[in-house]
């Protein structure tokens, strides 16, 4: 009588569907992931260029009537370059914003399908970020202050504006501070988030 032979089985053979199914599952989830991620920030990127052009669409009608009235050629060449300026800068910040939001949440999704207790790498990123947040908190107020001035376009280079702590010529304006050249001829560095008022006397 014939003896049956037994061949044994390989043992990574025996756990096959496990990790097959593993091996298909979270490659393609991440793989998602990330081109979710690629098109959510295409598609804010598109809608802060929108949002800017707006922005610079606005001021050019109201800088238009301002520069008919006044009648002066250097006037609407200087209004047209600190509005693409102005242009400029929001889109780099805001597109900015955007990117880091999106890529943090991918991240953080792409953490979560590989095993990586998230709950946890936040609360430890959240005390980290406070700390630095508390630190910062100058630079941060000096940054959003100056967006907003730029953004609604309160001055630019070359006016001539009061802004309480000095009075004179705008030559440089940054997200943090404002540059000024008194009629002596010195430059004041005002950061933004000092700043409470505006006198603005170039803008008719």
């Amino acid at each position: 009588m014939p003896q049956t032979t037994y061949v044994a089985v390989p043992e990574f053979a025996e756990s096959w569907p496990a990790w097959a199914a593993w091996l298909i599952e979270k490659p393609l989830q991440i793989a998602l992931i990330l081109v979710g991620g690629v098109v959510v920030s295409a598609v804010g990127h598109a809608v802060v260029d929108k949002v800017t052009r707006r922005i610079a669409a606005g001021a050019s009608r109201w800088r238009g009537k301002t520069t008919q009235e006044s009648g002066g050629e250097a006037v609407a060449g200087r209004a047209t370059e600190r509005r693409e300026a102005r242009a400029r800068t929001a889109r780099s910040v805001l597109r900015s914003f955007v990117t880091v939001v999106v890529w943090v949440v991918a991240v953080a999704l792409v953490l979560e399908r590989l095993g990586v207790n998230v709950a946890v790498l936040v609360t430890s990123i959240g005390v980290v970020g406070v700390g630095l947040g508390l630190g910062a908190q100058t630079l941060i107020k000096d940054m959003i202050a100056g967006l907003f001035m730029i953004v609604e376009d309160q001055y630019g280079i070359g006016d001539t504006i009061d802004i309480g702590p000095a009075t004179g010529r705008v030559v440089a304006v940054s997200l943090r501070v404002t540059t000024l050249e008194d009629d002596d001829g010195v430059l004041w560095y005002v950061p933004n988030g000092t700043v409470t008022r505006v006198a603005n006397k170039s803008q008719g």
